[in-house]
């Protein structure tokens, strides 16, 4: 993942309520199997792993973020274990097509926490934090973001 793309998910995770932060994970596994075809397609051995290590370190997050007393907790358990398992294949075999289903199911997951976003009205998960303007003012060749109000505690409290 490129560095530009880890700002933008760290802005976006300090601006983020429960719902968009599984939104974000799903984000981040689908960037991680991007990438990691793309290693494979330059034989890049090495970095696929990587790419894939990183996109099952994001659906243990989800793992561990499930509360089973609730559904659809159970159903998304057998998901995620079934794609971290589907990309264990792909490490195996050094091949991406085992990725194919987890990046379908990840979409329509995805898809679906999109609308639920759009339906609730969540408080975010980070107090305190850094509210952010992009657009306000403009460098050389560049948008600028800016800050309004000082880096003290940066989303925690004191």
């Amino acid at each position: 993942m490129k560095d530009e793309l880890k700002k933008e998910f760290a802005r976006r995770i300090a601006q983020a309520n429960p719902v968009s932060m599984i939104t974000i994970l799903y984000d981040m596994t689908l960037i991680y199997l991007e990438d990691a075809g793309k290693a494979l397609e330059a034989q890049q051995e090495r970095r696929f792993v990587l790419e894939i290590h990183h996109a099952q370190d994001c659906l243990m997050e989800l793992i561990n973020s499930l509360d089973m007393k609730y559904e659809p907790a159970p159903a998304l358990y057998a998901l995620y274990l079934y794609m971290h398992k589907e990309m264990a294949n792909a490490v195996i075999s050094s091949s991406a097509e085992p990725l194919s289903q987890p990046v379908s199911i990840l979409t329509r997951l995805r898809d679906a926490y999109l609308e639920l976003e759009k339906t609730g009205s969540f408080e975010p998960v980070m107090d305190n934090t850094q509210q952010i303007y992009a657009g306000l003012t403009y460098g050389k060749g560049s948008l600028v973001e800016s800050v309004a109000q000082p880096a003290g505690s940066r989303g925690f409290l004191v």
